[in-house]
Order: structure tokens, then C-alpha cells, then sequence
């Protein structure tokens, strides 16, 4: 097997959550302890993972919000007999729980704007510039070593960079019939001083069109402007313009 398929392998498994929200959702049901240690668990593994993390963040709120309707259905039932109610428990189940789960769902956006804003920051310096090591896309992006693999690894698997893969040994990504650098940027040297200072122009290419992504998460189509990213109206699967094809 090859490298690059080997590492097409272990981002797949990366993609997926490290526990399912269904087995949290069990282990709260019958022994919520059991639930609470899943979601840490869970919560550690995707430490690394940015897309993970943003779903993360949505999952939760959904939760809380859902979690907020029975307390007031409950609520609203007992207003409308004209039961006694205790004002205060509404008071504290909305500050415990609606707004956190609104909260919740904000930051997932946010970290979803994020996420996409550095994807386009990624394929800049790699198609543009041709930097390719990891570390220095870390520096760069102020992220951890494994948080920029494992933005790369998902860019590869949504046909943002083509034909490439991740080299776990030189920490680089690397493109099997296609080099960054010598195709999207023609380097000119001026002198400065006594130094040879390299300037880099982008090559004439004719514009781009539109083109037609097909949705990784849920298979549907979507027509996308050049250097557009969105997310598919279905799933919520990000969707990036590719570069190629």
C-alpha cells in the first residue's frame, strides 16, 4: 500500500467522530456517567480536529435547546391552568440552559467562519506561495503541527488540493504529478542592494469559471463561484471551489 494511500486512510478515520453522538446519547440515558465520560473522551480526541470541534460546538447547543423545550412546554402548561409557579426555577433553567445552547451555536459559527477563512489562508500560501511544510504553515497560521495536518488532510478529501497527500515523515504535503510553486507562481529576481530578492507574480491564466462540487457529505450538487467556499445547504458540509479538474 501506498503512502499517500495510507495517509488517505488515517484522515478518513480522522473525519469521523471519535465517539458517536448516539453511544453519549445511550450512556446519558442509562448511566449518565457513563455519557459524561464519552463526551470528555470525545472532547479530547478532537482537540486537534477543527471541523470536528465546530460540530461540536453545534451538537451541544442543539442539545441544550432541546433539552430547554420540555422545561417549557412544562412551563407554559402550568400558566395556562393557572397552577402555582415558581417563577425562579424558569429563571435558572433559562440562564443554565437556553442561553448557553445559544451561545453554543453562535461560537459554532464563529468557528466555522474561522475555519473556512484559514482554509482560504492555506491554499494561498500553498498554491500561491509553495509553501508545503507543515511547520511553517503553523507558524504562519499560529496553529499546532497536528491542527494544520488535519486541515490539510480534510482540504485533500474535499479536492481543494488535488492529487496529493500528506508526507507524515518530511511533515509536508506534497502533490504526486503537480508542483505548487513552479504552476501557480513565476518568480522573477530584482536585485536590492547586493542581494537577489525573489518576487513572485502570479502566471497569465485564463479566468475561472463556475463549476459544478459535488457535496462529500450528502452527495448533492452545487454550483460555485471561483475562490468560493460555502456550505451545502443539506448537510452543512463545507464546500470549496476546486483548484483543478
Amino acid at each position: 500500500m501506498s503512502k499517500h494511500k495510507r495517509n488517505e486512510g488515517a484522515f478518513l478515520n480522522y473525519d469521523r467522530p471519535a465517539i458517536s453522538g448516539v453511544a453519549i446519547a445511550l450512556g446519558l440515558i442509562l448511566f449518565f456517567p457513563i455519557g459524561f465520560i464519552l463526551l470528555a473522551v470525545r472532547l479530547w480526541k478532537h482537540r486537534d480536529l477543527s471541523y470536528q470541534k465546530v460540530i461540536d460546538w453545534k451538537n451541544a447547543g442543539t442539545t441544550f435547546l432541546i433539552i430547554f423545550i420540555p422545561f417549557l412546554i412544562s412551563f407554559l402548561s402550568h400558566l395556562a391552568a393557572g397552577s402555582d409557579i415558581q417563577y425562579w426555577v424558569m429563571v435558572w433553567v433559562v440562564l443554565l440552559d437556553l442561553i448557553p445552547g445559544i451561545y453554543m451555536l453562535w461560537k459554532s459559527g464563529q468557528r466555522r467562519k474561522q475555519l473556512f477563512d484559514r482554509y482560504d489562508y492555506y491554499r494561498h500560501l500553498v498554491l500561491v506561495q509553495g509553501v508545503t511544510s507543515v511547520q511553517s504553515l503553523a507558524e504562519t497560521t499560529n496553529q499546532r503541527p497536528a491542527v494544520v495536518v488535519n486541515d490539510l488532510q480534510r482540504m485533500i478529501y474535499l479536492g481543494v488540493f488535488q492529487d496529493a497527500f500528506i508526507d507524515m515523515y518530511s511533515m509536508s504535503i506534497v502533490f504526486n504529478q503537480w508542483a505548487p510553486g513552479a504552476s501557480m507562481v513565476n518568480v522573477n529576481l530584482s536585485v536590492n542592494g547586493d542581494s537577489f530578492v525573489p518576487q513572485q507574480s502570479r502566471p497569465q491564466t485564463p479566468p475561472p469559471t463556475p463549476k459544478t462540487v459535488e457535496c462529500p457529505g450528502c452527495g448533492s450538487s452545487a454550483l460555485l463561484q471561483p475562490g468560493e467556499n460555502k456550505t451545502c445547504p443539506y448537510c452543512d458540509s463545507p464546500l470549496a471551489y476546486p483548484q483543478r479538474g
